[in-house]
């Protein structure tokens, strides 16, 4: 096949390849000095036009001065959006370089790729970082609610001794007033003499009666004040619950915030070595 006959093909192909590769693809063919086809991505139609010199430096240039495949990527800023450009000497029979070939293709889903996974790895960091910060304060409310159980249980358990002593109260009540009943006997046997002993006597009775009263009162009380604790003790035990049940669900998110920052790192990762493959 002769030189031209060569190069030839590459222009005739250059409308077709492109078609065939998913995403933004462009072909470009030049012989030693000039562009002979030009199928670019829109971006780059305006930068490389059949009939235009081949530019010094560039991808096409360095494969015919080295004879070897150059991969070039081309960064945002130079035209508005990455690409990476894959240029290859195009070699005659005789081992002699006719001119050369170029692939493009724009980078952006790459880009894309990449910036969701970063977007991926903030949002699993922030995640982890909320549900540490939610695990620890899951924490401490659990041990104030083991604390405030083990409050009411003390509560409960002196509640029973004040139940002993309000026993003892009832019982010296009792005994107070059947003594000034006694004593007022006493005082109306003996007559005009006992009326001082009367009086005191009706004090003691008295006392008594009011000392009975308030101890149903005070008894009246605490039986509330057990019911209140009781139910304290119950919440308490609840809330326990709420927590353990609330901790495996925090594990659970952990475990899945880890996996997605495994998987936004690989997605990463992929976009990273998406083209240097290629190289």
């Amino acid at each position: 096949m002769d030189s031209n006959h060569l190069l030839e093909c590459f222009c005739q192909v250059a409308e077709y390849i492109p078609r065939l590769v998913s995403g933004k693809v462009g072909m470009v063919v030049c012989d030693r000095e000039k562009l002979l086809a030009s199928n670019c991505i829109p971006e780059l139609a305006a930068q490389a036009r059949p009939g235009d010199p081949v530019k010094p430096g560039s991808g096409l240039h360095k494969a015919m001065e080295t004879g070897q495949r150059i991969v070039t990527e081309v960064p945002k800023e130079l035209y508005g959006f990455p690409y990476v450009a894959i240029s290859l000497p195009i070699v005659g029979e005789q081992g002699e370089v006719l001119g050369a070939v170029v692939i493009h293709e724009s980078l952006e889903r790459r880009d894309i790729l990449q910036h969701t996974a970063q977007g991926l790895a903030t949002s699993a960091t922030a995640l982890a970082d909320s549900l540490q910060s939610i695990t620890g304060q899951a924490e401490e409310l659990s041990g104030q609610a083991r604390s405030l159980t083990a409050l009411s249980q003390q509560a409960e358990t002196e509640m029973k001794e004040t139940d002993a002593v309000l026993s003892f109260i009832k019982k010296v009540a009792g005994q107070t007033n059947l003594l000034g009943l006694n004593a007022s006997i006493e005082a109306a046997r003996v007559g005009a003499e006992g009326r001082g002993f009367a009086v005191v006597a009706e004090e003691v009775r008295k006392l008594a009666e009011n000392s009975a009263t308030s101890t149903v009162q005070i008894a009246d009380i605490l039986k509330r004040m057990k019911e209140s604790l009781n139910n304290l003790s119950a919440a308490s035990g609840q809330i326990e619950g709420v927590i353990d049940d609330q901790a495996v669900v925090i594990e659970s998110i952990s475990n899945q915030s880890r996996e997605l920052m495994e998987l936004s790192r690989e997605l990463k990762t992929l976009a990273e070595t998406l083209y240097s493959l290629q190289k």
